[in-house]
């Protein structure tokens, strides 16, 4: 399959913390980009839903991103490591707040291609 990608993907994982209105469910990234991210969940929403994300960096830093979910699939909790894209593809919105650590680490990944 071809990658479509316009931007180059970093396998990562971090806990990200995500929900509508405040982020109260948990999940991982499985890879980010400067323009988005798969979250790797078994709560998902419906795509074209806004959520709020916290991004634990693994510097330490949290990042607060408002995000739109492209991509949604639901799988049950006991296969979720079994299947590759489960969970939701999420298009950074807006950064709440500092953005340049979440944005250097994807692009120390660019250089290192």
């Amino acid at each position: 399959m071809i990658d479509k990608r316009r931007k180059p993907r970093k396998r990562e994982r971090m806990r990200v913390w995500y929900g509508p209105q405040t982020p109260s469910k948990i999940g991982y990234t499985s890879d980010i980009s400067e323009s988005g991210l798969c979250v790797q969940a078994f709560a998902v929403y419906n795509p074209g839903s806004y959520l709020q994300l916290k991004l634990h960096l693994p510097c330490g830093f949290i990042v607060e991103i408002e995000g739109r979910v492209h991509w949604a699939r639901k799988v049950p909790p006991n296969l979720l490591h079994k299947v590759k894209y489960a969970g939701m593809g999420i298009k950074i919105v807006n950064f709440i707040g500092e953005a340049e650590p979440y944005l250097q680490l994807c692009q120390l990944y660019g250089r290192q291609r």
